[in-house]
């Protein structure tokens, strides 16, 4: 009912305005006009003080719309409508009541006229019109004028309503086009904007990846590089006189392929990563068993101990992401581990319709504090300097990992070791 109300009574701002004029000169009008009447015919009749009453409405109303509240704006045709309505009944009262003289009778369809043109709705109008025409005709009826003036005074009224309704149609329906071609270019304003905005955001977050790419190659690939400069002094070091060092320098070799597949890997993916390419492309299922082992082998030592605690599943994933995801987080655990030996455990359990892995470490545990922070790009809390650390690869994790729909979080406190979980869907 409210929304009905509301679209009846609607009205543009400039609509608003002109009424809102019209009425604040109409309010005084109307007394100056019942003091000429009086002045020239002292026979004239009214109700006392109707119309300075009547005038005080108008004025009311007229400056309705400056106190700018939501229940004059979003309602104000309707009542510029009651103002007009109850004023024109009483015009019709007091034609009547002269004995429909000419002073009286051009007054009210001076104000009829005026006021059906003030509308701007079919229904007001209709409304306006048909109860205007009803009080008349009962009144001229009811009335001792000949049959000659009655017909004459029905006729004038029906033809100014017919003159005016068909003047007013012409000019709605030209209100209601704009309206209509108004709301498409707004709609399609919005549309590009919207656009406009998705693809700066889509730029925005390019850029800053690319930004981020020189960072990234440079702490992901640093690890493997050196293993690949030690694997080969080792080759070179090699006794190759001596029978058990062949299998020995066979075994080198034969990691160093695989540290330099692993960084051409890495540098395809970080490419393709940098440079947002879809999550969807390069999948394929990965057996991350298998890629988690290669991992360890290669970090595992002497005085680093990585277990695998159940056997891991095998995903739909972009496998070089899923080689930065681990090797990060088993990095990190290496690298800030503060025990003669470190202890690293890869865990798996299926909740629900999600993977959720663990990596679980014996370091010294990182305060509630920073659960946060340490995702955030180019953060670290360590405080020993030779910690080589730029503080990407926690967040590149977070990133991978929350572009494939996925989430990660840690637990820890300080002396008890830390827990990195992720998720990735089914």
């Amino acid at each position: 009912m409210l929304d009905f109300l509301k679209k009846t009574g609607k009205l543009e701002p400039f609509e608003i305005k002109n009424s809102s004029l019209v009425l604040c000169l109409v309010a005084p009008g109307l007394y100056l006009y019942s003091v000429l009447i009086f002045h020239y015919n002292l026979k004239a009749q009214e109700i006392p003080y109707m119309r300075e009453i009547l005038g005080v409405v108008f004025f009311m109303v007229g400056l309705a719309p400056l106190t700018k509240k939501r229940i004059v704006i979003n309602y104000y045709g309707l009542y510029v409508f009651f103002a007009l309505f109850i004023f024109q009944h009483y015009l019709t009262y007091t034609v009547a009541l002269n004995n429909f003289s000419l002073d009286y009778l051009l007054g009210t369809y001076v104000v009829m006229f005026g006021a059906i043109l003030m509308l701007n709705n079919r229904g007001l109008i209709l409304v306006f019109s048909a109860s205007q025409l009803l009080h008349m005709g009962y009144r001229v009826l009811t009335s001792d004028i000949d049959i000659v003036t009655e017909g004459a005074i029905l006729i004038s009224t029906t033809t100014i309503f017919i003159y005016s309704f068909i003047i007013l149609n012409g000019f709605i329906r030209y209100r209601q086009g704009l309206l209509e071609v108004n709301q498409n270019l707004e709609d399609k304003i919005k549309q590009r904007t919207l656009d406009l905005e998705n693809r700066a955001k889509e730029l925005y977050e390019r850029n800053k990846d690319l930004e981020e790419f020189a960072y990234v190659v440079s702490h992901d690939l640093k690890r493997p590089l050196r293993n690949i400069h030690t694997l080969a002094s080792w080759v070179i070091e090699s006794d190759r006189s001596d029978e058990d060092k062949t299998q020995e320098v066979s075994e080198n070799l034969i990691t160093l392929q695989e540290q330099v597949d692993q960084m051409d890997l890495l540098i395809n993916g970080i490419l393709n990563y940098s440079l947002q390419m879809d999550k969807e492309k390069d999948v394929k299922l990965v057996d991350v068993d298998k890629l988690v082992k290669r991992i360890s082998k290669v970090n595992s030592t002497s005085t680093c101990i990585i277990k695998v605690k159940n056997k891991l599943p095998k995903l739909l994933f972009n496998e070089s992401q899923l080689l930065q995801v681990f090797q990060n987080l088993i990095q990190n655990a290496i690298k800030h581990n503060d025990k003669e030996t470190s202890e690293i455990e890869i865990g798996h359990e299926k909740v629900n319709k999600e993977h959720v892995f663990s990596v679980s470490d014996n370091g010294p545990g990182i305060e509630e504090k920073y659960h946060t922070k340490i995702f955030q790009l180019f953060q670290k809390l360590e405080i020993k300097s030779h910690i080589d650390s730029i503080g990407i690869g926690l967040a590149l994790v977070k990133k991978i990992i929350e572009r494939n729909g996925g989430r990660i979080w840690v637990e820890s406190s300080l002396g008890k070791g830390t827990t990195f979980y992720i998720t990735i869907q089914e």
